[in-house]
């Protein structure tokens, strides 16, 4: 038998009391980006804080009811933690903090990437692109685990002018992601294992997709996957998705577009 390292892209929240205020930020995040949580591992730092365990009983039922899956907590022994609970973990190295995209404003869209850690691998997601500055969110942190690579720079996302898009000109590397809930987003050049690209509306990729793509993340049915060549992790329209074991093989490594239909994902090949 043998055992692997894997590295994850994970998120890492560090409640402050009171805890009303801290979830009403939260909420304010999930609202202005709705996919920012989705499909992603949650990190609970506690450390320094000698949180009650009653109040962490709290801050958990809290995230679970708003689809925040935590999984696992740093900063707490573990004979602390109560059956059912997330486990107690350490060694994460802290990064910059996380930049949650803006709402548009008029007709600039927001298209700033969210700044994002490698649990193992990146710096909590970087920039893209931005229209408009803002600051780190404070309820947000992001942490590294010590075998994690050193993020490349983020690709530069080029707005289109009709402000519904963004246009990424460059490959889109391991540990790197691409967050633009308000529209569609286009990669001229190929998504590598281990990175992500999460819309609003559809995402088109002219070369291969070997990384997670997650479309119509604000809830828009008619959202699609395109590529030129499909090697997927995982893809996901509107909450509904499909991993690379359930992946037709007739398909693989061809070019295809994925579609929402009927509670399903339809999967056919371009030609």
């Amino acid at each position: 038998m043998k055992f692997k390292g894997k590295s994850f892209i994970a998120i890492v929240l560090s409640p402050e009391p009171p805890y009303q205020d801290w979830f009403k930020e939260i909420d304010r995040i999930i609202a202005r980006t709705p996919g920012f949580f989705i499909d992603r591992p949650i990190v609970l730092d506690v450390r320094g804080t000698k949180i009650p365990i009653e109040d962490l009983e709290t801050v958990l039922e809290g995230l679970s009811g708003r689809s925040i899956r935590v999984f696992g907590i740093d900063g707490i022994s573990g004979t602390r933690l109560k059956p059912g609970m997330p486990p107690s973990f350490g060694g994460g190295r802290l990064t910059a903090d996380v930049e949650i995209p803006e709402t548009a404003v008029g007709n600039e869209p927001a298209t700033e990437a969210a700044g994002q850690k490698a649990v193992g691998n990146t710096d909590a997601p970087k920039k893209a692109a931005k229209t408009d500055a803002s600051d780190p969110d404070p309820a947000i942190k992001t942490a590294e685990k010590p075998v994690a690579k050193k993020a490349n720079r983020q690709p530069r996302a080029v707005p289109e002018a009709n402000g519904s898009s963004i246009v990424i000109t460059e490959h889109v590397r391991s540990g790197q992601s691409i967050l633009h809930p308000d529209g569609d987003v286009t990669i001229v050049g190929s998504v590598s294992s281990g990175a992500e690209i999460i819309a609003g509306g559809s995402i088109h990729v002219y070369g291969a997709l070997r990384g997670r793509a997650l479309a119509g993340v604000s809830g828009r049915d008619g959202a699609r996957i395109f590529c030129s060549k499909l090697d997927a992790e995982l893809v996901s329209i509107n909450g509904l998705y499909k991993v690379a074991d359930d992946f037709d093989a007739a398909l693989r490594n061809a070019p295809a577009q994925i579609r929402f239909e009927d509670e399903s994902l339809v999967f056919e090949q371009l030609s």
